[in-house]
């Protein structure tokens, strides 16, 4: 459990003073069987993964979830493509279904029990995305068809709770991860994008701090003060990373050979579900957050002053 130390629309930005690099971890995930392209989006404290893959043989997208020697469960909770986006302690999962239509407002939210049995979030179209492991809330965005626009929401047991509140002027909200404190993470747009921890009085807007970022999200939060998100360069390029929320320290997560790395999603230990274009891993701070197979990555610190 932490406090989040700031005020009104704090903001973690401002001049970013560089530290010297450090080494982190990368653990491979292996391919789906039978797949062109595995992404992976969530992992829990037992190391267990979920994510999709593309079928090599029907060109669809199927949800995932199994541990990191490959060992997989594959599943369709409706039809034009699957997405897992997190998966809980006890093996509850939530994503959305029709993924490969590409509209948010065509895509239905669902949770998946530990049991198998599948609930459709009821009248609720967008992502599912972070679950927490105490009382399996879990974050989301729905689309809002009065108003034509994306909003942060938070649901619980395959059911809408209620829409994450963000007192800033915007035009669209997310929400993409929650701790067990009930403290979410996600961005919304003013324009341009802003990552945001917390809401109400109590968020906190977070920039990633380079002249080069159009655009920063935030995408999962633990219980250890730690989160991870997501920057857009000048170029159009993706970049992710660390959050250390107390000293307001970013640590880049790096994978060699890649162009466009996405973080989404944070267990207890600090090990990160990592996708790009070069494949997803595992990365991890330190090694000893990840399981064994991994290999050094550079990892630049910059420490940011708040505006």
């Amino acid at each position: 459990m932490f406090a989040l130390r700031c005020a009104l629309l704090g903001s973690v930005a401002g001049l970013a003073v560089s530290i010297a690099a450090q080494a982190a971890v990368l653990v491979p995930v292996p391919a789906a069987p039978n797949s062109t392209v595995t992404t992976v989006f969530g992992v829990n404290d037992r190391y267990q993964i979920a994510g999709s893959y593309i079928g090599k043989d029907d060109g669809i997208e199927h949800a995932f979830f199994g541990t990191l020697d490959g060992n997989y469960s594959s599943f369709d909770a409706g039809d034009g493509g699957t997405e897992a986006r997190g998966i809980a302690n006890n093996g509850d999962i939530v994503g959305f279904t029709n993924s490969q239509s590409g509209v948010t407002s065509d895509q239905p939210v669902f949770e998946m029990f530990d049991n198998g049995k599948i609930r459709i979030v009821d009248g609720i179209f967008g992502r599912a995305q972070g679950i927490e492991n105490t009382k399996g809330r879990f974050a989301g965005t729905r689309w809002d068809f009065n108003n034509h626009q994306a909003v942060a929401f938070v649901g619980k047991r395959g059911q809408y709770r209620h829409d994450v509140r963000i007192p800033e002027v915007h035009q669209a909200s997310e929400a993409n991860g929650i701790n067990s404190a009930g403290v979410v993470v996600g961005d919304y747009f003013r324009p341009p994008t802003h990552g945001f921890i917390g809401s109400g009085n109590k968020m906190q807007t977070v920039d990633y701090p380079s002249d080069q970022a159009t655009g920063t999200a935030m995408e999962g939060i633990n219980d250890s003060g730690q989160a991870v998100g997501q920057w857009v360069d000048s170029a159009g390029n993706t970049h992710s990373f660390l959050l250390d929320i107390a000293s307001n320290t970013f640590t880049d997560i790096n994978v060699s050979g890649a162009t466009n790395v996405y973080a989404w999603n944070i267990n207890g230990a600090g090990a990160v579900a990592v996708s790009s274009d070069a494949g997803s891993f595992l990365w991890c701070k330190k090694a000893r957050q990840c399981p064994a197979g991994g290999a050094a990555v550079a990892a630049p610190e910059r420490k940011a002053n708040p505006k």
